[in-house]
C-alpha cells in the first residue's frame, strides 16, 4: 500500500514538473502598445496611429505594414516611417519599420537568444553594435538577415564588412556564426 501511494506521488510530482517546464516553454508575455506614429519621423508631419495598432494586437503580438493603406498618407511624396513604442511584460521598449517593410511584435519567448552582434570591419577594425537591431529579427526561434548597409549602415566605407552574431539556443551554450557582407546569416529553429 505505502509503495502504490508513493508511487502514486511520484507520478503526481513527474506531470506537475512536466506541465511546469511546457508553460516554460510556451512562456508568453503580456504585450501593451503605449504610442504608435507613422509619418515623416522622427519631426516631420505624421499621424497618430496607437488605436489602430491596439486594434490590430492579438495575443500572438502585433504584426502589421507600415503602409499608406493602413495609416493613410501624413505627409505625400516622402517615405514614412510607423514607430511603435511598447511594453513586454512591464519592459518599456520601441520598434520602427520602414514605410513598405512589416512590423512584428512577438510575445512568445523565442529559444533563440541573440547575446550580442557586431556588423563592420571585424574583427579589430570599425564596427557597430546591432545587438537590438538582430533580436528583433528573429523569428520563429529562427534568424535568417542579410549582412547589408542597407540594414546595419555602413561603419567603414571602402571595406568588406562582416556580420558577427554571438546566440544561444534553448538554453545551450554560446555560439557564434559569422558571414561577409552581402551574404545571409541563418540560424535554423534548431540552433543550427
Amino acid at each position: 500500500m505505502k509503495s502504490s501511494l508513493a508511487a502514486g506521488c511520484v507520478v503526481m510530482v513527474m506531470a506537475l514538473f512536466s506541465s511546469a517546464i511546457l508553460q516554460a516553454e510556451d512562456k508568453v508575455m503580456k504585450l501593451v502598445i503605449v504610442k504608435a506614429e507613422y509619418g515623416d519621423l522622427p519631426d516631420g508631419t505624421k499621424s497618430d496611429v496607437t488605436e489602430k495598432c491596439k486594434a490590430a494586437a492579438t495575443a500572438n503580438g502585433l504584426t502589421i505594414e507600415a503602409s499608406n493603406d493602413n495609416f493613410g498618407d501624413p505627409v505625400e511624396g516622402t517615405t514614412k516611417k510607423l514607430k511603435v513604442q511598447y511594453t513586454l511584460d512591464g519592459t518599456a521598449m520601441d520598434m520602427t519599420a520602414n514605410e513598405g517593410e512589416t512590423l512584428s511584435i512577438a510575445t512568445k519567448v523565442s529559444k533563440l537568444k541573440i547575446i550580442k552582434a557586431h556588423y563592420g570591419d571585424l574583427p579589430d577594425g570599425a564596427k557597430t553594435d546591432v545587438t537590438v537591431k538582430v533580436q528583433e529579427m528573429v523569428k520563429d526561434d529562427a534568424l535568417s538577415v542579410e549582412a547589408t548597409n542597407e540594414h546595419f549602415g555602413d561603419p567603414v566605407d571602402g571595406t568588406v564588412k562582416k556580420l558577427k552574431i554571438e546566440y544561444s539556443y534553448d538554453g545551450g551554450p554560446a555560439k557564434t556564426k559569422e558571414v561577409e557582407e552581402n551574404s545571409t546569416l541563418t540560424i535554423s529553429n534548431k540552433g543550427e
